[in-house]
């Protein structure tokens, strides 16, 4: 009988153990997304040449961490208990960014950055998250990647595929920017984030159901996906909410402690 219990644990450990290259992504998504955060301020905050030319360099990079870790907070939904609760709290914390970015950076304040999104769309499938899953994923993964690239440029007043076919949003849609949440905008707008919810909703919609799958063949994946390398990196991906709050204070304590010393 204590063979057949130690059989059926070690079937079960999959199902069980953590899945922790999840964690290790996120965490390097995360640290990158710090250290261009640290080269925005030293580009914009005390115009460090250093900060400039680094800016104009990562800049053109930092749009697909951004995506990654969209993705991989899609993929992260699908093994959460609640995500209503977790999308309410992440709004919460953006009111506060808001609030307190409109202190610090007067004229630039997030209105709608990476927390408002995430704090959107886990609460708008959080909603639906019963009915959605019934739905088989590789269809809506395909759909979900169609929309996401149909839209990607709406912030230019069009969606399509750009070059090849566009189709402009009526003036009347343009003509003001009270529907910025959804990326449609009369002009771009000063603000230190601006994650809106399109294209980024379908990115994180199709993690979701990626995630999906990963939960459901879990006892099948490979060990690496198990295998911790990199503790550090995985120990921020897990608590990636904490260090994303607090980053940007010690940023800021930092980068002005660097224009003290340099006399910048």
């Amino acid at each position: 009988m204590p063979e057949k219990v130690q059989e059926l644990k070690a079937a079960q450990q999959p199902q069980n153990k953590r899945i922790v290259i999840i964690d290790t992504l996120r965490g390097l998504a995360l640290v990158y997304m710090v250290f261009f955060h640290f080269v925005y301020d030293m580009a914009f905050l005390i115009q460090s040449e250093w900060g400039m030319s680094a800016y104009e360099f990562h800049s053109q990079i930092a749009i697909f961490d951004t995506a990654s870790f969209i993705l991989l907070a899609g993929i992260s939904s699908a093994f959460s208990r609640n995500n209503c609760k977790r999308g309410g709290k992440l709004l919460a914390i953006g009111i506060l960014f808001t609030l307190a970015t409109a202190f610090i950076f007067p004229g630039q304040a997030i209105y709608f950055g990476i927390l408002q999104l995430l704090g959107n769309c886990m609460v708008l499938y959080g909603a639906f998250e019963e009915k959605l899953r019934k739905i088989p994923a590789i269809p809506m993964i395909i759909v979900s990647a169609i929309l996401f690239v149909f839209t990607y440029f709406i912030q230019l007043g069009f969606v399509g595929i750009k070059g090849l076919f566009e189709i402009r949003l009526l003036p009347e849609l343009v003509d003001n920017n009270m529907l910025y949440p959804y990326g449609i905008l009369e002009s771009p707008f000063a603000t230190v984030d601006y994650e809106p919810l399109l294209p980024w909703f379908f990115l994180y919609f199709g993690g979701t159901y990626i995630g999906g799958l990963i939960v459901k063949y879990r006892d099948k994946l490979p060990k690496f996906c198990y295998a911790n390398p990199l503790p550090p990196i995985s120990f921020l991906g897990r608590h990636s909410l904490m260090i994303y709050v607090f980053h940007q204070p010690v940023i800021l304590a930092v980068v002005y402690a660097i224009q003290f010393l340099m006399g910048l």
